[in-house]
């Protein structure tokens, strides 16, 4: 036997929910019906995996119980065995066997359920590659065991060619077929039909369109139209021919727009997990209907507790403006260059107490209360700054771990209940858990936190001022300063060096003479102290100015709404993406919310 290695997530998910019911609902019947259905999915996929036919397509004619399909296979290979294909309406003329037709015979042949018809390739109509042709018995058969041979030829064929009576066009059993053979390539071919018969076209049409629409991954090739050859002056021999010319040509054409051998398979797969789910999803909401409700409204609760509570971090309007506005005032200050004395000084002196810059422009006046209040108001922030810091780590893990306390707890006591009326009598010992342990966590907190951070960094780098504006203003603070301070300056330098002047004049003219040190200027500190704070004052208002256009209100309202879109954003990709999610701290709740959440994903596409 020949596997393919392909990706195993489907064998994965099927052995997950294989265990989850012999967790959650033990010898149950329920728990039964679900294990029956894991192994004839197991089954299934073992059959679509497996490559019985050595590299070749596998075509299988389908179709309702005297439809003429093996007419249509003898047609198919005039010259070889044809005599030793049964067909007919009766019990004792119609296939009872999956019937292999080919040059060699496919892998582990069942004698029981299949038979082998050798064929020489050169006597079997061309599709362009090597095939084995295959028969099956009528998938309507009554008898479950020939019904369950005709799902194995589903199963194993890349190509069905659906045979259905031009009477039968309408009939609820081709649904049926088209949604079994989901991601396959399907043919229909539509037996005995009248060419003359103008609502032909229209029935057919519409059978292509319902085969599309029950089986939306499967590729549905147009229509082969038979005639009835009892009607048509051309004969069977001649409208054999015919179709078996039209119908290898469709068949090689098909399998081309298809792709290789391993894409079939990959969308085969892919419909029979999705019937798989599907079909644990039925019998769960069928059979367990109370225990189905309650995972309901505990996976609604839990889907949106994690968007709701991740969307605190960003905390309300207030704060978030308030942490906008700070990062603009540290954004123009890192970009700010430290040559721009005291202008720069003068922007960490007004960030450091904004809140109080009255009390500041107060104590540059010689207030000494005021300086003292605006000490306090310094401390104050930065004490508030580092408490922020500590609520931004820290915060939202409590407030996550108290809001899924809160609102799951009550849901999944419920859960709980219900899933021990299931269990009691099939399982000895009941679920049993502490009032006071927690359900759930959310994990993912970190990543949220990283991300939402890099997003807050974006845009204020963004929105704040640019480094031109940055500096242009602190060459103008310092320009401002030292013209404020050029008067008092001058005159002390001035007198300095004309008494330096003298001074040394005398020394040179008379050896031994020491100069008058008296000539040296004597600046009162008060009147240097004034002319500092008289040309500080000026440009401490020039920076307040600065400040307030950075954060003015128009550039704090952009940098917020784009970053609440963005962290909206961010959530939805975090919980898409599986990152940012609850994690069940119970593990028998983890397995039955999983188990009762199975087909809710393929139901709401």
């Amino acid at each position: 036997m020949n596997a393919i290695v392909m990706d195993d997530s489907g064998d994965r998910f099927l052995q997950r929910v294989h265990r989850a019911a012999d967790r959650v609902l033990g010898n149950s019947q329920t728990g039964r019906e679900i294990g029956e259905l894991c192994r004839d999915h197991a089954e299934a996929r073992e059959m679509i995996l497996t490559d019985r036919a050595s590299n070749s397509v596998v075509v299988a004619v389908v179709g309702a119980t005297g439809q003429g399909k093996s007419w249509l296979v003898r047609q198919m290979i005039r010259g070889g065995p044809v005599d030793a294909i049964r067909s007919g309406n009766s019990l004792d003329e119609a296939t009872e066997k999956l019937t292999w037709i080919g040059p060699k015979p496919p892998a582990d042949l069942d004698a029981r359920h299949e038979r082998f018809l050798a064929c020489d390739a050169g006597k079997m109509r061309s599709i362009g590659s090597p095939y084995l042709l295959v028969d099956a018995p009528g998938a309507t058969d009554d008898r479950r065991a020939i019904a369950g041979v005709a799902e194995r030829a589903l199963s194993t064929a890349s190509v069905l060619v659906m045979v259905i009576r031009r009477d039968q066009l309408r009939s609820q059993r081709v649904s049926g077929l088209a949604a079994a053979s989901e991601g396959t390539v399907v043919i229909p071919v539509v037996n005995m039909a009248d060419v003359n018969d103008d609502s032909l076209d229209a029935d057919v049409e519409a059978l292509v369109a319902r085969l599309r629409s029950t089986a939306p991954q499967s590729q549905i090739a147009p229509a082969v139209i038979v005639s009835d050859f009892e009607i048509d002056e051309r004969g069977e021999d001649e409208i054999g021919i015919r179709l078996a010319e039209t119908l290898g040509r469709r068949i090689e054409e098909a399998i081309c727009e298809s792709g290789g051998g391993d894409q079939r398979r990959s969308t085969r797969l892919s419909a029979l997990d999705a019937r798989f789910s599907a079909a644990v999803a039925s019998v769960l909401q069928t059979q367990l209907p109370e225990l189905t409700n309650a995972v309901d409204r505990l996976n609604a609760e839990a889907t949106r507790l994690p968007s709701e509570v991740a969307g605190t971090l960003l905390g309300g309007t207030t704060p978030l403006r308030a942490a906008i506005r700070s990062r603009l005032r540290l954004s123009l200050m890192a970009d700010t260059a430290a040559i721009w004395f005291p202008y720069r000084t003068l922007l960490s002196l007004l960030n450091l107490t904004h809140g109080a810059w009255d009390r500041v422009l107060l104590s540059l006046s010689g207030s000494l209360p005021s300086l003292i209040g605006a000490v306090y108001a310094g401390a104050r922030n930065v004490s508030d700054q580092r408490a922020a810091d500590m609520d931004l780590r820290t915060g939202l893990r409590q407030r996550t771990a108290a809001s899924v306390a809160d609102r799951l707890g009550p849901m999944a006591r419920r859960f709980r209940a219900e899933l021990n009326k299931l269990r009691h009598g099939t399982i000895e010992t009941e679920i049993e858990s502490s009032p006071d342990a927690p359900v759930a966590s959310l994990a993912g907190i970190e990543t949220l936190q990283e991300s939402s951070q890099k997003s807050f960094d974006t845009a204020i780098s963004q929105g704040s001022a640019t480094t031109w504006f940055a500096n242009v203003a602190g060459l103008a603070g310092t320009l401002l300063f030292w013209l404020l301070m050029t008067g008092p300056l001058v005159a002390l330098y001035r007198g300095y060096f004309d008494a330096s002047y003298s001074t040394m004049r005398d020394v040179l003219q008379a050896e031994g003479v020491a100069g008058d040190l008296g000539k040296f200027p004597r600046p009162d500190v008060s009147m240097m102290l004034t002319s500092l704070l008289l040309s500080v004052l000026p440009v401490a208002i020039f920076s307040m100015l600065v400040l307030s256009w950075v954060q003015a209100k128009g550039r704090v309202d952009r940098i917020e709404n784009r970053l609440r879109e963005e962290h909206e954003q961010l959530i939805q990709r975090l919980q898409r993406d599986g990152v940012l999610r609850l994690a069940w701290s119970d593990p028998l709740l983890a397995d039955a919310e999983f188990l009762l959440s199975v087909g809710r994903a393929v139901d709401g596409e």
